[in-house]
């Protein structure tokens, strides 16, 4: 099962690669959207999509999983953020998934493998 984890704290996407990387979920691990599209430009899809929503300058978790889906609808997507749901305001569409900060990353593997699954 191939990841992509776009989050643009490096501490925080250092320990989620190397804990998702135990669970044996193959990580690529990036800062932002725009670095994102490139891979998913050059033909390099993840079965599931991690996401922050907020990446600081540029384009949006949100904005990424548009495209992504654009592109590639069998994508999965998990959506991360510190906000809640309530908060962010958004309606999670068919094959995304939400996860308020913190959260364990045993946690994180078991959405990913779920989003994996649904077909």
């Amino acid at each position: 099962m191939r990841v992509l984890l776009i989050e643009d704290d490096a501490l925080l996407r250092m320990v989620l690669s190397d804990r998702l990387a135990e669970e044996g979920i193959d990580v690529q691990g990036l800062a932002n959207a725009e670095d994102a599209l490139i891979l998913l430009g050059a033909g390099q899809v993840p079965d599931v999509l991690v996401t922050d929503i907020k990446l600081g300058g540029g384009l949006s978790g949100f904005d990424l999983a548009e495209v992504a889906r654009a592109r590639h609808p069998e994508v999965g997507v998990i959506l991360i953020s510190g906000a809640s749901m309530s908060e962010v305001q958004h309606t999670l569409r068919r094959r995304e998934h939400f996860l308020q900060k913190p959260f364990e990353a045993e946690a994180l593997a078991a959405a990913i493998r779920a989003a994996a699954a649904r077909e």
